[in-house]
């Protein structure tokens, strides 16, 4: 089936192609992104199952009509053959062959990001006050392409994460808006651009997380912006779906969307000030650019904010773990000296130049410095639109930088502040932001400036350096990307594989209470529960890693006593003493055992066992 959602996408592109002639590189990702919204108001007006067929229908019929357009103007094949469309399709099928046998092991992707697919996936509309989604607030962006994958395909983790690796394939196809078959080399050095930045958050791919998607769609509306910079409504009808989408997928989109808005007001400066034009054109320019990449955008944002209220009685933005209130600004919930120190930490940080992150960045600078000397000495100009384009994308980073620091000197609990939290992985999407553009921009000068055949060859040959100079930091990171490893999803196996075998064995339902006992002798951050609620699509499991006081003690004989099953993955001395008081055998291995009445009285025979 994967393969007729493909073909129902190639329609819907082909067609916009055959009509707008709308750059090749650029439409993958709108299609995404407006699949996102399509679905989104589906899912707002409680018909999002039936707007998914609708959507896969029209998309069919639309190849069949790209047929006929095909075979009537052979040149629409050729011209829509670009090295974008080449990369993408390359892309999706190389993800598709990685991630074909791959599962969810991070633990975010049962907190959240796994969880609401699967909740898409099952019930068929967006979640509301009976889902067993605790992060109400987040957006449901990429998980809803994701469930427009799997809603075709059956649910499995590998097809979630396919379908993730697929839309992050189309944000970065835009990468190539500059690139032709007229100059294969320099087209193939910009290959090292969706490497490096694949890297710069390499275990990402084999989870759902969404921090890093943020920087490429962003990077991608920056250069979709400034390749339509002369045409301002194709640039607004495009750039519309992808800055809306970013406020669809997180929350802190919105500062891309900010920075994207930024980046549209010089271009459209630029533009007034290059071609003049009477105050009629000034303001059709204005409106095109405010109306598409600010006004609607943030009424999606707008919808969301007003479905969460409704379908939610107990749930609102403010409710948000990072939600901007009144309350947080004026009420700093963090000690003296944690406030003076928060400030270096996080300078620290983002300048910690034994990070990759922080070398790709500097080594991108040096990479656009050089290429604007080369260019303005050999062809005696000045690549503006490089060095405008290096500057802003530092200016970025630097205040991405500061709004972290405010988040968490504002927003984040102190415990998870005092070591900046997550701080790699919101930084990362900034990191991919910044790079990505300077990339493309310190290529497309080279491209430019290649003219005779001696030079040509010259200019191809440093667009290669460039990208090898900002790939080397990153080359520690290839191992994590082609092989998901994590030490922390080590229960996983052993959980599920239990679960399994008692699903198998006894005739439980989501409501069935168990109780899970993996003895670490610490805590596991909730890693367990939040698998166990994954698995069941309930909250009736209790976990337990930990038996050394007297309330651990009492909430396990509490758990027990209201629980039908028992659940070992490991245990020790220490935990079988606590379950002595509540088991007529006794349980001193892993495996599955019947409670009945608060005590443990029997073990439950599998197949393997």
């Amino acid at each position: 089936m994967l393969l007729f959602v493909s073909v129902s996408f190639a329609g819907y592109g082909a067609v916009l192609y055959a009509k707008y002639r709308i750059a090749p590189a650029v439409l993958p990702l709108v299609l995404f992104t407006g699949t996102i919204l399509i679905l989104f108001f589906g899912g707002v007006l409680n018909v999002l199952t039936e707007t998914t067929y609708v959507l896969f229908g029209g998309g069919l019929l639309a190849f069949c009509r790209a047929v006929y357009l095909f075979f009537r103007d052979r040149s629409l094949f050729s011209g829509m053959l670009s090295p974008g469309v080449v990369f993408f399709a390359a892309g999706s099928i190389f993800f598709i062959l990685m991630l074909q046998d791959e599962i969810f092991l991070h633990y975010d992707n049962f907190s959240h990001w796994g969880l609401i697919v699967k909740e898409l996936f099952q019930s068929g509309s967006l979640p509301g006050e009976s889902s067993i989604i605790t992060y109400t607030t987040y957006p449901p962006g990429s998980a809803l392409f994701a469930y427009y994958i799997v809603s075709f395909t059956g649910f499995s983790e590998s097809m979630a994460l396919i379908a993730q690796a697929i839309l992050i394939t189309g944000a970065l196809t835009p990468l190539f808006l500059f690139c032709s078959w007229k100059q294969p080399v320099h087209a193939a050095s910009a290959l090292f651009i969706p490497a490096v930045l694949l890297l710069v958050n390499s275990s990402s791919i084999f989870s759902l997380l969404v921090d890093p998607l943020l920087g490429y769609i962003a990077a991608a509306a920056v250069i979709t912006a400034f390749y339509y910079r002369n045409d301002w409504k194709m640039m607004g009808i495009l750039l519309f779906p992808m800055l809306s989408a970013l406020v669809l997928i997180k929350d802190s989109g919105k500062i891309f969307l900010a920075f994207t808005v930024i980046w549209v007001i010089g271009l459209l400066i630029r533009y007034l000030w290059k071609y003049g034009g009477g105050w009629k054109e000034t303001i059709q320019a204005s409106l095109w650019s405010i109306g598409w990449t600010i006004l609607f955008p943030l009424v999606f944002n707008l919808l969301w904010s007003r479905y969460i209220a409704e379908a939610y009685e107990t749930s609102e933005y403010e409710d948000s773990k990072f939600a901007i209130t009144e309350e947080t600004l004026t009420d700093i919930d963090k000690s003296p000296e944690f406030i003076d120190q928060l400030l270096p930490m996080v300078v620290n940080a983002g300048l910690d130049f034994s990070s990759p992150l922080v070398q790709g960045m500097v080594l991108a600078d040096i990479a656009a410095l050089l290429t604007v000397i080369i260019v303005k000495a050999t062809a005696k100009r000045m690549p503006l639109a490089l060095l405008y384009t290096a500057l802003t994308a530092n200016v970025f980073y630097v205040i991405y930088i500061a709004l972290l620091y405010l988040m968490y000197l504002y927003l984040m609990p102190q415990v998870e502040a005092e070591y900046l939290a997550g701080f790699d992985r919101y930084q990362s999407s900034v990191v991919i932001f910044s790079t990505g553009i300077i990339m493309v921009f310190t290529i497309r000068a080279l491209m430019e400036h290649a003219g005779r055949s001696l030079r040509s060859w010259s200019t191809a040959a440093a667009a290669v350096l460039a990208g090898v100079l900002v790939f080397v930091p990153y080359t520690g990171e290839i191992q994590a990307f082609f092989h998901q490893e994590n030490s922390e999803a080590a229960p996983r196996k052993a959980a599920s594989s239990l679960l399994t075998e008692l699903r198998q064995e006894e005739p439980i339902s989501p409501n069935t209470r168990i109780t899970v006992i993996n003895d670490l002798g610490d805590s596991d951050r909730g890693f367990l529960r939040h698998l166990m609620r994954y698995e069941r699509m309930s909250a009736s499991t209790f976990i337990h890693t930990q038996c050394s006081t007297e309330k651990h003690q009492e909430q396990l004989t509490k758990d027990i006593g209201r629980s039908g099953y028992l659940m070992v993955i490991q245990i020790t001395s220490g935990m079988q003493e606590c379950l002595e008081a509540d088991n007529s055998i006794e349980v001193d291995e892993p495996g599955l055992y019947r409670i009945e009445d608060g005590t443990i009285t029997s073990t439950i025979q599998t197949e393997d066992g």
